[in-house]
């Protein structure tokens, strides 16, 4: 009967979803959804493309959001059994693939590329894997959720770095932005860490909880609340990633650093004995 319930269920994301991508792909006004013509850009820009997979973690985190309350109403009221999120990821990320690439590729003007097709329906599934641990054990992801909560603006403003190459700030002060973001998220790290200690949600719960909040719940509350009235436009990945892969993947290895760091320290200069 479980098994069931999750094919019900990987069909029903599946449909929204590639609902979601006809819409915003063939229906919808790719001038205000995409930004058209916004300082001069144009279809196959960086910027413009950069919004095309943004749309993956912008919807994973709707999606994600609305199947959160769905499993709380399910198993805490109606008291139905637990729904594993995994099967449904592993039920629906062929047909979500195969559905985004020929949506993206037959439909609309202009048509996306291969690769455009392919890193946006990537970007849906990274978004949905990274929600796991936040559907599946509500007691735990308070407490990952807080504590990584604190590391978001470093691994948002990283790429602080390489804005002053764009004319936008000047080098000591992306440095010192840097910095604060992770001094103060370090500080959050060790005060959480402390309050948490017999609860305590193993490192990879924390680092997916800092992904999460930053990659799915912050592109959809921009979605929401940051972009002008009648203007819902999907924002770019400049908002969130570095243009430099070298710069974007020392951001994450950074990350992975500090929390450790960060629970090696917290057992040392503040035992729960």
């Amino acid at each position: 009967m479980r098994f069931k319930k999750e094919i019900i269920i990987s069909i029903l994301i599946t449909i929204i979803s590639l609902g979601v991508y006809l819409y915003l792909f063939d229906y919808a006004d790719r001038r205000i959804v995409f930004l058209y013509e916004h300082i001069g850009l144009k279809p196959f820009d960086r910027m413009t493309t950069g919004r095309y997979w943004m749309t993956g973690f912008v919807l994973s985190g709707f999606l994600t959001f609305l199947y959160l309350i769905a499993q709380l109403i399910s198993r805490f009221i109606i008291k139905m059994e637990k729904i594993y999120w995994v099967t449904i990821i592993k039920l629906s990320w062929i047909p979500l693939i195969l559905g985004i690439v020929i949506i993206t590729m037959t439909l609309g003007e202009p048509k996306m590329t291969l690769s455009i097709a392919i890193s946006s329906a990537t970007a849906l599934m990274i978004g949905f894997s990274v929600a796991d641990d936040l559907i599946m054990n509500f007691k735990s992801t308070i407490t990952y959720l807080i504590t990584g909560l604190g590391l978001v603006p470093f691994l948002v403003l990283f790429r602080a770095l390489e804005l002053p190459g764009k004319g936008i700030l000047t080098l000591n002060i992306s440095i010192l932005v840097v910095v604060i973001s992770i001094v103060c998220g370090f500080l959050w790290l060790l005060i959480a860490n402390r309050l948490f200690i017999k609860h305590k949600a193993p490192l990879i719960k924390v680092i997916k909880g800092i992904l999460a909040i930053s990659y799915l719940g912050l592109p959809v509350f921009h979605y929401l609340i940051a972009t002008p009235k009648g203007i819902p436009y999907i924002t770019s990945s400049d908002n969130f990633f570095a243009d430099n892969i070298v710069l974007r993947i020392t951001n994450w290895i950074l990350l992975i650093l500090i929390v450790v760091l960060g629970d090696k320290l917290t057992k040392r200069i503040m035992p729960s004995g």
